[in-house]
């Protein structure tokens, strides 16, 4: 999988479109000490890759410690593009090694601008773990830059799965560590950009959505054993290239579900910090939860919120009565009157419990996070459009 670069060649410079011949020497005193891997989505539904922030400043480091870079593309079969090879800059004198690092830094640019999927739906997981093993034989400091979405669709880590996205970020990588499907990291930084940043056919997500693939894949390169993660907040907004292969959308709702006289909170815009009785993002939660909040002002309903948890942890009763109470602040702030609220904590014991731990005993993040809810029952009127 690996080419050895040669470090140096007398009286030349060896440029080409290929980051195997970005490789150059003329009197070298210094051979490469970091190694980098990219790893780009290139497709459909992302944007294009530009490095900005922590991300080219990695780069930035790549190409002074003349690194060993290798470019990793994030579709459904995640491969390498292209050759590794080490961005080599002659240190005769000044101007030279910085006409050799900008024609090295213009190499790498061009590498990303031209990396395409080749297969159906994208695998960031698998993605993560080729570009780990293609820099894991090389000296110094190792560095992997994620340009991506972070929307897998592919197994273990499919986000199509309903309510995948909602699962504890801990609980999540914790199961996929337990069951052996994450790479290993161990000793490398991890530097994500554009987690969340989608193009069309994918849908724009919301803050809340966002919010929780960058702890999902935060905690699952923790978990992997990276020395370092860090996530840069500047977007992906390049133009995605044309007729990439499809991948498919991963649809979102806002985490309330009407049906009958119960409104339930599922996660999503409403979904609480794990742990706590506390939103993620109130300002998202009370968007959600105004016009219930609305409706009930006009019919003068009474309702009884009820809150319940997974099969995890402790104090689930006292947790799941704790979230119930923090929806009825989020009313009472809206205008209905906390007379008319009656709060109850049920914990994982409760009608339509959904069995979040397998045959084995090992938890499932998705249906776990599927407990997680706080149901609405309303009393004293017709709730026809108690949702619209």
């Amino acid at each position: 999988m690996h080419v050895t670069p040669t470090l140096r060649r007398a009286g030349a410079v060896v440029l080409s479109l290929t980051l195997a011949a970005a490789m150059a020497g003329c009197g070298d005193k210094t051979a490469p000490t970091d190694a980098l891997a990219v790893v780009v989505g290139a497709h459909s539904n992302m944007p294009g890759a530009t490095l900005a922030g922590k991300a080219l400043a990695a780069q930035d480091r790549a190409l002074v410690t003349q690194a060993y870079v290798a470019i990793v593309v994030a579709d459904g079969q995640p491969f390498i593009a292209g050759k590794p090879g080490s961005l080599i800059a002659r240190d005769s004198n000044s101007v030279i090694q910085r006409r050799d690092r900008d024609t090295n830094r213009q190499l790498v640019d061009t590498q990303l601008a031209n990396a395409r999927a080749k297969t159906l739906e994208t695998d960031l997981l698998s993605a993560l773990d080729t570009a780990a093993r293609a820099i894991s034989s090389q000296p110094g400091h190792h560095t992997i830059v994620v340009l991506d979405s972070g929307l897998s669709t592919v197994a273990p880590l499919d986000f199509r799965t309903p309510d995948l996205i909602d699962s504890d970020p801990a609980e999540l990588a914790a199961s996929l560590k337990k069951a052996r499907q994450l790479p290993d990291l161990a000793g490398d930084d991890v530097v994500f950009q554009g987690l969340g940043d989608t193009a069309p056919p994918q849908v724009e997500l919301g803050r809340p959505q966002r919010a929780s693939l960058i702890g999902i894949w935060t905690a699952i390169a923790k978990a992997a054993g990276a020395s370092d993660v860090q996530v840069e907040e500047l977007p992906l907004t390049a133009k995605p290239q044309p007729g990439l292969p499809p991948v498919s959308p991963v649809v979102f709702d806002n985490g309330m579900n009407c049906a009958g006289s119960v409104v339930t909170l599922t996660g999503g815009d409403v979904a609480f910090v794990a742990d706590k009785a506390e939103f993620k993002d109130r300002a998202a939660a009370l968007t959600v939860v105004g016009p219930i909040a609305k409706q009930m002002r006009k019919a003068q309903v009474t309702a009884t919120l009820t809150g319940t948890t997974a099969d995890v942890g402790k104090d689930r009763i006292l947790l799941s009565k704790q979230r119930a109470e923090a929806v009825k602040t989020l009313l009472v702030s809206l205008g209905v009157p906390a007379d008319r609220l009656r709060t109850v904590g049920l914990g994982s014991d409760f009608p339509g419990f959904v069995p979040d731990h397998d045959a084995s005993g090992n938890l499932i993040p998705a249906a776990a996070a599927r407990n997680r809810k706080v149901t609405i029952e309303l009393s004293g009127v017709s709730i026809q459009n108690i949702c619209s």
